[in-house]
């Protein structure tokens, strides 16, 4: 066989020696990713309620890891038992609620942030969210799936992984959510607030110019069930959990046959449970993962990706100025370790080698001392690599 000199031969050699020769990559302080979890409240009938859908663009725009979540109220996508439940949280519609905290600054009654920015910007909002966005949680959240097509049952296993001591009840979740929900008459977004408006900020200018009904709406993180309760499973964990402590519960659900599975996420969540709904029942961490519904084969199909997944860098370039973040989710508790290697497939700097429990993890690059160029982030686990190219540029 004609081998050739190419980096992409470089780095295919470098790692079939990365499998043989044991890392001498040091342990380092690996961090649960937060995922602020965003409840909105919202109705097919309010004509404000178009709003949301601005917002949730927003977020996936400027806050990639938080996860938004739709609570609806006197619709056909309402959940009775959620609707009376969340209420008391909101008092009025449409309304957010991030990590269900109350900010002290929030000139409000309940610990819903106001979704009346258009008068300024969508800054109002984003600024309660930056209270909480970069905060190093006290727990991971992983979940194991199965879905049987036959049934349209899943089941769903949440855990809880605590990187401190911690005391209080929590509780574990899971939220199913759908997509795409559209059909019809009764799920056509009012919008009369905003059509005509002609002072309207820019960013609501596509609501402006759209009917006070907009037929044909497709609605999007639909909460269809909270399977833990809006409150969470009871007595899920000890009153006082231990750093590197796991707990976990398995929940199962039968999809009605007018929900389109393949449309529909899970949401695992650890929340706190006390008396006072405005100080006692925050969320303390969340994590989103797409229903896996098998599809029909397609021409290329992944190989490895089944215990690392999601692996990213941002900011990407890396400089020495900011400090960037390697993100990652576990499937499978086990060892990992982390090397960077040039273009042309030599190893310039190991990152990190340690055990990680099922969960989603956030590791600083910092201090790489590198020069300005190209290079590749290689993550190992039980002989699966997983790779992503990082750009240093200072």
């Amino acid at each position: 066989m004609k081998t050739t000199s190419t980096p992409l031969a470089g780095i295919i050699l470098l790692v079939i020696l990365f499998l043989t020769t044991e890392s001498q990559a040091q342990s380092t302080n690996a961090s649960p990713v937060k995922r602020p979890l965003i409840e909105e409240y919202t109705g097919a009938w309010c004509a404000s309620c178009a709003f949301g859908s601005v917002y949730a663009e927003h977020l996936e725009k400027n806050y990639p890891n938080a996860i938004m979540v739709a609570i609806h109220s006197g619709d056909s996508m309402m959940v009775d038992y959620i609707r009376k439940y969340m209420f008391s949280y909101y008092g009025a519609l449409p309304r957010f609620l991030m990590d269900r905290t109350d900010f002290p600054d929030n000139p409000k009654t309940t610990p819903g942030v106001s979704a009346y920015p258009w008068a300024t910007s969508l800054d109002s909002l984003d600024y309660f969210l930056d209270k909480i966005y970069n905060q190093t949680p006290i727990a991971s959240v992983g979940i194991e799936q199965e879905y049987d097509e036959t049934k349209r049952e899943i089941t769903a296993t949440v855990t809880a992984t605590f990187v401190e001591n911690a005391s209080g009840e929590f509780r574990l979740n899971c939220f199913l959510i759908e997509d795409s929900v559209t059909g019809g008459t009764p799920y056509d977004q009012a919008n009369s607030n905003f059509s005509g408006w002609t002072g309207a900020p820019s960013f609501l200018q596509d609501l402006v110019n759209k009917p006070t009904i907009i037929k044909g709406y497709v609605h999007n993180h639909v909460v269809r069930e909270m399977l833990g309760s809006p409150e969470g499973i009871s007595a899920s964990n000890p009153t006082t959990v231990t750093k590197g402590s796991t707990y976990s519960h398995t929940f199962t659900y039968k999809v009605p046959q007018d929900y389109r599975a393949k449309n529909m996420s899970m949401v695992g969540v650890i929340q706190r449970f006390g008396p006072s709904k405005e100080t006692d029942r925050q969320i303390v961490n969340s994590l989103y993962q797409h229903l896996e519904v098998e599809e029909a084969p397609t021409a290329v199909a992944s190989t490895f990706d089944e215990k690392i997944v999601e692996l990213s860098v941002y900011p990407n370039p890396v400089s020495s100025t900011v400090t960037s973040k390697l993100e990652f989710y576990v499937r499978e508790a086990g060892s990992i370790s982390a090397t960077i290697v040039d273009m042309q497939g030599e190893e310039v700097s190991q990152v990190f080698s340690q055990e990680f429990n099922q969960g989603e993890y956030r590791v600083d690059l910092k201090s790489l001392h590198l020069e300005n160029g190209l290079y590749v982030i290689l993550l190992d686990k039980d002989g699966q690599i997983q790779s992503k190219r990082i750009l240093i540029k200072d």
